[in-house]
């Protein structure tokens, strides 16, 4: 081993700075900006079509590597028949916490896929696994020619994306004696199977892999590591996420309720259990610092619109009101998708009313209590249990607003055409922005009463963090991280940060929102007589919310408060990093053979 910081390589599709989906981006780059002072960081990672944004951003190198060959495209189920050239290049970026080398096509048929700025595309997903692993084994192979090149301490793996990769950089150190240790992080199962006739197109060969087993490590062919995983089921094809698990040294995910849940029992059980561990996801928003971004930004513009004095503070019912009655409608661009295909397809189903044909949204009317939501468009998500709950809750709160900011990829076409449904019955409540809303993001959160995090299944929730650093109490699901998060004000109420509720329970969550709704009115009402903020109290659905009124003086305040103070005292990404900075160690330290 080197005498200075170890050196980790990251293996990611997505990275924050570079191109970031969903919250799975947030991860590597916040960990290596918390740790790159104990350790020198490397992540590698397709190019995703940001060469030449991240040109006018860092230094850059292209590498004197050669990378090029034969694929068969017809094998790895792709549209193109022929065989087909490959040809493969490196740029590598100085980045202020590490080396970022983007794997680049540099012919035309490379670039298709490579290059795709969408970088979980159905339709070119397999080609950039393909790409990708051929590129690791070409970088890994050059490092072996050059006798003075120093090879990683650790290789850390985020998700599935990247296991097929991986083996290929296996199989290379096999050849040579190496093992290098190696972890991998499962953020979220979604159960991908692929034949073993797709990793051969892929590069894998015959050549063994080393594997921590638990009787110890053992070399394996891929077709053993595909019979162990599949145990007796053998019509099965083992998911490649369990084939990730398997080769790794060491198995992680992002909540302890997610890894005794669904990680252990699903990728293995006894085969992982005694390497498998969890890492908590962080957030760092500071709430005058993301208050301050909007004020200086949108500050000007704010007091002209409502016609506030100019030595005023703008407050926060100030800003709900100019998000929702003026800046839904007035961006300076339309929110960004990259999909043609997703942007066709909003086209196609706007008529103009809420939604017109160039994305642009119209603002409500006037302004209400606001619950707002954020992230991918999936089933995993349950937007579709918050829209049926807006009949129930504009019953009871009639002004109430629902803003939810959503990322649309190309598998959730049939769920925006549904959410169109919504979007035209309920225009005094709803408004949906489809795609990246830099302009509105920190202010939508600073503007919200609710944050809706009503996920089926969720490993952590990043989002659930934010809203919280934002001081936005949360009605989230009993599921995953959400439970490890958040703390229910029903059973704690001096720290309790919103409320825990059943999944896929459309009565729980919308007797929630209208809980929390009526709570956060009776704050701003403090100075009413008893006998309003009595009946105001009797409107609360709840039981148990309507007795903590009555004990605490400004409890929707409270909840705001502490919300923060979580966030500030357990998920900070230097806190929960400690963690990973242990385990990498321990890693390491079981083999210290270099």
């Amino acid at each position: 081993m080197n005498n200075q910081n170890p050196i980790v390589w990251i293996f990611t599709f997505e990275y924050e700075g570079v191109i970031k989906v969903g919250g799975l981006g947030e991860v590597p780059a916040n960990q290596v900006k918390s740790l790159s002072n104990k350790f020198n960081f490397t992540i590698f990672m397709p190019s995703n079509g940001q060469i030449d944004n991240l040109k006018k951003k860092w230094l850059y190198d292209k590498l004197s590597i050669k990378c090029t060959g034969e694929i068969n495209p017809s094998k790895l189920g792709l549209k193109d028949n022929n065989v087909k050239n490959y040809e493969i290049g490196f740029y590598q970026f100085y980045s202020d916490h590490g080396k970022i080398i983007l794997i680049s096509g540099e012919n035309d048929f490379s670039k298709k896929y490579l290059g795709d700025p969408s970088p979980y595309n159905p339709e070119t997903f397999k080609g950039k696994v393909a790409l990708y692993s051929f590129g690791i084994n070409c970088y890994i192979s050059h490092l072996f020619s050059d006798k003075s090149a120093i090879l990683p301490d650790l290789v850390h793996l985020h998700d599935y994306h990247v296991v097929i990769p991986f083996i290929s950089m296996k199989q290379v150190l096999f050849k040579n004696n190496i093992h290098i240790p190696s972890l991998i992080t499962i953020h979220l199962l979604t159960w991908p199977r692929y034949e073993l006739s797709f990793l051969r197109a892929c590069g894998i060969d015959d050549t063994q892999i080393t594997l921590r087993l638990p009787s110890g490590l053992k070399s394996m062919k891929i077709r053993e590591i595909f019979d162990l995983c599949t145990g007796d089921d053998k019509i099965q094809v083992p998911l490649l996420e369990k084939v990730g698990a398997t080769i790794c040294d060491m198995v992680i995910t992002v909540s302890e309720s997610y890894l005794n849940s669904d990680i252990i029992p699903y990728l293995g059980n006894d085969l992982i259990k005694f390497k498998a561990n969890f890492v908590w996801n962080g957030c760092d928003w500071v709430y005058d610092d993301i208050y301050s971004d909007v004020i200086d930004k949108m500050g000007e513009e704010i007091k002209n619109v409502l016609d506030l004095d100019s030595d005023v503070i703008i407050s926060r019912d100030d800003l709900k009101k100019y998000l929702l009655t003026y800046k839904l409608g007035h961006l300076s661009s339309p929110p960004v998708i990259n999909s043609t295909k997703i942007i066709n397809h909003i086209k196609e189903l706007a008529q103009g009313d809420v939604i017109s044909n160039d994305r642009s949204v119209k603002p409500f009317k006037t302004s209400g209590p606001l619950a707002i939501a954020t992230g991918r468009i999936s089933p995993q998500k349950g937007i579709d249990i918050i829209l049926e709950g807006i009949p129930r809750i504009t019953q009871e709160v009639p002004d109430a607003k629902f803003l939810l900011l959503l990322l649309p990829t190309e598998y959730s076409l049939e769920q925006i055409t549904n959410y169109f449904s919504y979007i035209r019955d309920y225009k005094k409540n709803l408004r949906i922005i489809f795609g990246k809303a830099f302009e509105l993001f920190y202010l939508s959160h600073l503007s919200a009463d609710i944050y809706c995090a009503i996920s089926r299944w969720e490993p952590f929730g990043i989002t659930a963090l934010e809203a919280m650093a934002a001081k936005i109490p949360l009605i989230a699901t009993k599921v995953g991280g959400l439970q490890e998060t958040m703390i229910d004000i029903r059973e704690n109420p001096e720290k309790g940060t919103g409320l825990l509720i059943e999944k896929e329970n459309v009565d729980d969550f919308s007797n929630g929102v209208i809980s929390l709704f009526k709570l956060a009115k009776l704050d701003n009402q403090i100075n009413q007589s008893s006998q309003i903020r009595s009946k105001l109290m009797q409107e609360i659905p709840d039981p148990k919310i309507r007795d903590l009124n009555q004990k605490y003086i400004n409890y929707y305040e409270k909840i705001r408060e502490n919300c923060y103070n979580r966030v500030e005292k357990y998920f900070r990404w230097k806190e929960v990093s400690k963690k990973l900075e242990r385990l990498y160690n321990q890693i390491i330290n079981l083999y210290n053979q270099k």
